[in-house]
């Protein structure tokens, strides 16, 4: 084959590429900002070999443009950390639909009423016993409580969302262990996950369990929060969490409404409410619940609609049949905007890349005092409720013989955000505090760290350290022993 002949059959193919990809006018300055400014290039150099106008640039270990950038995507698209692929970003599913709810009780419900109507079809065509559900908890208001609801009744009256993690596995196993058969499991894409890892994996419980059917509805989730301190946010700001009847989430922004068919009395934006997010949804790739027979979601159908993927034969049959006996409207899989599931499915995605554990060194030297008959105070009551069982703060240390620093490790594990902090360490002999060091912080977020290194004249003592924070006061307090290694 001559060389000209070669030239021609690649510039036909780059052409038919082209053509194919959606492509954006920035498509060199996507790949920069998202790869390779973040970190995550391979330096596999693919970039370059397939556009003619980058080449590799060893210099600086990245592309680098030679001629004018066209738009045309291929060297986004081709690169092995960008994320591209529509199955891959939604999961497989056998077809799609805009739907909502067709049944007067459910007009007003959350988004298009899609899930409590599809339920509501099972029970009436008695093909469940029961359904494994989120409502609010009557005790506690807008907090979760997981629900066994065995008639369409309860469906209805469990209506609407509640942003914070549920724990529907433990209703789902009492379920089974009370010997209901059919089971239609409603739940965000972490907890679908784990019921279906429960249903194939070899080590699964429910594998060889076949005295139960589940069938497994799943919700779009993009972000959960932590209630103690999202609702204290809400608080804050004069909002009687009681008074609420409906929380949303669509555009961006998190609406509260005291009253149905109403503006909302507040709204938020998400990005504003970052750091009351739980702590697990920054490791989460899945937005549609890929591992569902039935995902439901707001996204892509527009308001009082729902996006539906049916991912499996008998999520499909649910879906038309519920159509066709008039529980729910829907439209063709064209009516939805895909564009917008798959931007926000991108950004799940791409979090197994900007994970990031941030380590925090702030240490401010007090003056050195003493205090006779040092006593260290317990932890308040506004902390332990707000903690409950859960460990707040984790304490780990290491004694550097030589430079004599006690060097202490705080680590956030309660699982949100901690604001207005303050640790205090302080060497304790008998009943005197002594050289009394102190650090302050903003924020420490789930899992960051605060490292402190702590001078100490001798290598054998006990140091005091304690933390708390400008709202809920004293929140961790402990004595720890420390000694030379033994040798």
């Amino acid at each position: 084959m001559t060389e000209e002949k070669e030239k021609q059959e690649y510039d036909y193919s780059f052409d038919y590429i082209s053509r194919k990809l959606e492509g954006k006018k920035d498509s060199y300055g996507m790949l920069m900002k998202e790869i390779v400014r973040t970190g995550i290039c391979t330096q596999c150099g693919t970039c370059a070999a397939v556009c003619s106008v980058l080449e590799w640039d060893h210099a600086t270990s990245q592309p680098k443009l030679i001629g004018k950038c066209t738009g045309c995507g291929i060297c986004y698209n081709q690169c092995p950390r960008t994320i591209t692929d529509p199955i891959e970003l939604m999961g497989e599913f056998k077809t799609g639909y805009s739907a909502r709810t067709n049944i007067p009780e459910v007009i007003d419900g959350q988004d298009g009423g899609t899930v409590v109507s599809i339920l509501s079809y099972l029970f009436d065509e008695h093909l469940i016993d029961a359904a494994i559900v989120t409502m609010k908890n009557p005790k506690k208001p807008w907090y979760p409580m997981a629900k066994i609801a065995t008639s369409k009744e309860e469906i209805i009256k469990s209506a609407g969302s509640v942003y914070a993690h549920s724990q529907t596995v433990e209703a789902l196993m009492e379920a089974i262990r009370k010997d209901f058969r059919s089971i239609a499991f409603v739940g965000t894409p972490c907890n679908i996950n784990a019921v279906d890892k429960m249903m194939s994996s070899p080590a699964g419980m429910l594998k060889y369990f076949m005295r139960a059917h589940i069938l497994k509805i799943g919700l779009f989730c993009m972000d959960s929060f932590s209630p103690e301190t999202l609702y204290a946010r809400f608080e804050k700001d004069g909002i009687d969490i009681s008074k609420i009847t409906k929380m949303d989430i669509n555009k961006g922004k998190f609406h509260l409404y005291e009253t149905l068919n109403s503006d909302p009395v507040k709204s938020y934006t998400i990005a504003s409410l970052h750091r009351y997010k739980s702590s697990s949804c920054n490791f989460c790739t899945d937005l549609t619940a890929e591992k569902a027979d039935i995902s439901i979601g707001s996204v892509g159908s527009g308001p009082g609609k729902n996006t539906v993927f049916a991912r499996t034969g008998l999520g499909t049959e649910i879906v038309e049949d519920a159509a066709k006996k008039g529980y729910i409207n829907v439209d063709p899989f064209e009516s939805i905007n895909l564009n917008a599931v798959l931007f926000l499915a991108k950004l799940k995605k791409v979090t197994q890349y900007n994970i990031q554990k941030r380590k925090v060194f702030i240490l401010k030297e007090g003056e050195e005092t003493t205090k006779k008959g040092f006593e260290s105070g317990p932890i308040t009551d506004k902390a332990k409720s707000l903690i409950g069982t859960r460990k707040t703060l984790s304490l780990g240390k290491d004694l550097n013989e030589k430079t004599h620093i006690l060097n202490l490790t705080l680590t956030n594990t309660v699982g949100f955000t901690l604001e207005n902090i303050t640790a205090r360490i302080a060497l304790v002999e008998d009943v005197f505090e002594k050289n009394p060091w102190v650090a302050t912080l903003k924020e420490l977020f789930p899992f960051e760290e605060l490292e402190i290194g702590y001078p100490v004249e001798n290598l054998e003592g006990t140091v005091l350290v304690e933390v708390s924070t400008e709202e809920y006061g004293k929140i961790f307090s402990r004595s720890i022993k420390f000694a030379p290694a033994e040798k």
